[in-house]
């Protein structure tokens, strides 16, 4: 993938009728009752609106690659919550791993996205899209709904992934193609939405009830407020990582203290959580092409642009030249 060959969507929306609205303009095609048809020039096959009874929006997209793209979302003041099920394959037919090029993960619109396709490959997804008011009350039941709350307050800006298995695949196989008679076609892919929905938040709640409970002796809640005031500072400014004793003093804890407590509730020291997030943002403006990489360095604090491709190698295992390459392109459909 040539960086000056990549077609390049940068968007905000939040709701999917709005988005399709706008990738229609994009693409120059037409949008209609919910159904985008993808242009011969880009790819083949449909983006589909689906809107459920319970007010949840889904975005099902079901085409081969005919140009490389990137799609960058950018963060909104929106906080919208997009659990995404992504399956690759290539265009000879044969099945991607499980490991590289399927994954499941949560997002939400607070953080900025990319989003590599490259010719050739077939794109089968599912996002739903709900807000935070949706999830308590989709949670109000769930006796570990606290514990499923709180993990996702600590993990979700470190956007967690997994492996797409099986019993997912199926669920997402039913979703995009519902083996039923028409009149009841939506009630079939809403039945298998809230299968998804409820797989992947009974997997989290085991997921989360473990973890907390191994935090609650070591990091008590009011600390892990004072840590959510780190975190917003960290992510603030990226010319700079603050000194740890001004982190310190905005924690209200001694330094040994904040870098211990840190760790427990991100799982990376804070100096490893800044510099990831650091080349996100790098990574970002890599594959916008509207900056140079010596502006690049300047922005992100570093005195040449030597010290910063050590470092963007270090977090990513690729220099910012391959970016957008097709290797870093397997990685960041499921990264």
């Amino acid at each position: 993938m040539k960086l000056d060959e990549v077609f390049k969507i940068e968007y905000s929306h939040t709701d999917y009728d709005d988005l399709l609205e706008y990738y229609a303009r994009v693409f120059q095609t037409r949008y209609r009752n919910g159904v985008l048809e993808m242009p011969p020039a880009y790819g083949q096959g449909v983006m589909r609106l689906l809107l459920l009874p319970n007010g949840l929006q889904c975005l099902i997209s079901d085409y081969s690659v005919k140009q490389d793209m990137v799609f960058q979302r950018r963060k909104s003041s929106k906080n919208y919550y997009i659990l995404r099920f992504d399956e690759l394959s290539t265009d000879s037919g044969q099945a991607s791993s499980l490991a590289s090029k399927s994954a499941v993960c949560l997002t939400t619109t607070n953080f900025d996205w990319l989003f590599f396709e490259t010719c050739g490959a077939c794109i089968r997804s599912l996002n739903i899209s709900f807000s935070e008011e949706w999830l308590m009350h989709f949670l109000q039941r769930e006796p570990n709904a606290d514990n499923i709350l709180k993990y996702l307050a600590q993990k979700i800006s470190a956007f967690s992934y997994e492996p797409m298995d099986t019993e997912y695949k199926q669920l997402l196989g039913e979703v995009l193609h519902p083996s039923c008679d028409e009149p009841f076609t939506l009630l079939h892919q809403y039945n298998r939405v809230m299968l998804l929905l409820e797989l992947y938040f009974e997997r989290l709640a085991k997921k989360s009830t473990a973890e907390i409970s191994n935090q609650a002796s070591r990091v008590a809640p009011e600390d892990a407020e004072r840590l959510k005031e780190v975190e917003q500072l960290l992510l603030k400014d990226f010319s700079m990582p603050p000194g740890i004793a001004k982190l310190a003093r905005v924690a209200a804890m001694s330094e040994s203290k904040l870098k211990s407590c840190f760790k427990e509730q991100y799982g990376v020291s804070i100096y490893q959580y800044f510099q990831k997030h650091r080349m996100q943002k790098a990574k970002a403006m890599i594959v916008s092409r509207k900056y140079k990489l010596s502006q690049i360095s300047m922005e992100l604090g570093y005195e040449n642009t030597s010290s910063f491709k050590k470092a963007f190698m270090k977090v990513f295992d690729q220099l910012p030249g391959e970016v957008v390459s097709e290797t870093v392109s397997e990685n960041e459909n499921h990264s």
